[in-house]
């Protein structure tokens, strides 16, 4: 479905000089995929990794495909693959205080048309209809997650991309997130989380970590 093929990275430290990411690094979300927990060390670049694979991070050599198809690394390409198959979560939320729940939702469909109606359909489907006309600002951290991942899938993606996505939760709003990413694995939406957190990490049908600015499977003692 996706693979990226010898993705080699590197960036700029503040002293000016360059560290390595990764060398040759392959990745493939396959048909049969689910769910890939991508684990590491803080830097080893876990989070640019995901960025590339959300089309949003296009300065690396290699090749990204889609579907056995080369997509061109320029911005409306990208943009493109991203708006049709892909939902992103960042560690942040990056919610808008000035905006109602629902309409930050909304912001995650790209028919305006139908938007409105897509963002409800997703309020529901995380449990939060209730919250529609609340400011992120006055929501909990569980609450303001599941906006966030209800901005995500609210447009149906095919792929799901977290970022930390229990990073700042409690144990208790951790599993009830996690129940949530099994009802949309079970929905058809496969799943690639970043994480620190081996609940997160086992809860995923594959393991992998970067190492040695590769990925390798994750070692699991």
């Amino acid at each position: 479905m996706i693979a990226l093929r010898d993705v080699s990275k590197s960036v700029i430290e503040p002293d000016g000089s360059a560290r390595v990411l990764f060398d040759r690094l392959d990745f493939e979300l396959s048909d049969q995929d689910h769910s890939v927990a991508v684990t590491g060390r803080s830097g080893a670049g876990k989070s640019t990794l995901l960025r590339i694979l959300a089309g949003l991070d296009t300065d690396f050599t290699g090749t990204y495909m889609h579907d056995g198809r080369i997509l061109q690394r320029t911005a409306p390409e990208m943009a493109a693959h991203r708006l049709r198959h892909v939902g992103l979560v960042t560690q942040d939320y990056s919610l808008l205080n000035d905006r109602s729940v629902l309409d930050n939702v909304r912001l995650g469909v790209p028919d305006r048309a139908r938007a409105t109606c897509g963002a409800l359909h997703a309020l529901e489907a995380v449990g939060i209809s209730h919250l529609a006309s609340k400011r992120p600002r006055r929501l909990s951290g569980g609450e303001a997650q599941r906006v966030a991942i209800a901005r995500a899938i609210a447009k149906h993606p095919t792929v799901l991309l977290a970022d930390e996505p229990t990073g700042a939760l409690d144990e208790t709003t951790e599993s009830e997130v996690l129940r949530l990413f099994d009802q949309l694995q079970h929905g058809g939406c496969k799943l690639v989380i970043v994480t620190h957190s081996d609940r997160v990490a086992e809860r995923c049908e594959r393991q992998l970590q970067v190492h040695r600015h590769q990925l390798v499977a994750r070692s699991v003692s």
